[in-house]
């Protein structure tokens, strides 16, 4: 799975990664729910993971960026597990009959499903501390 070209902004996040990202591994910083008419988002730390290696044997990371994903009109919400880091095995939205579904599958903390009538993303650099 993966997020629609349609979505407003994805082009600059693939623009940014160089390919469409799945967010395996990736970190959700922030989830920010409101009340209609305000938007709520979805904050994720991502990064692009190279095939060549550090001198520390790990895959070498770049391009960390802190990708926003911007939601209105909420119709459902599913979240549970909330913690400290909050690890995705990968993110994804899909078209539903009254908007999108964006799905966040975990790995180590937060998991759930955020279905809205509207979704757009950003993204800028991410300075790890």
């Amino acid at each position: 799975m993966a997020v629609p070209s349609d979505i407003p902004g994805w082009a600059t996040v693939v623009d940014w990664f160089g390919y469409s990202p799945n967010f395996h591994d990736a970190e959700v910083i922030a989830i920010d729910l409101r009340r209609h008419p305000e938007a709520s988002s979805v904050r994720v730390h991502a990064w692009r993971t190279n095939s060549d290696l550090t001198e520390e044997g790990y895959y070498r990371q770049d391009r960390h960026a802190l990708v926003t994903f911007t939601i209105k009109g909420i119709n459902s919400l599913k979240l549970e597990g909330w913690n400290h880091q909050n690890v995705l095995s990968s993110l994804w939205a899909s078209q539903a009959e009254d908007g999108y579904i964006l799905e966040l599958p975990e790995i180590y903390g937060v998991d759930g499903e955020i279905a809205a009538a509207d979704i757009s993303v950003s993204i800028e650099p991410f300075e790890q501390r």
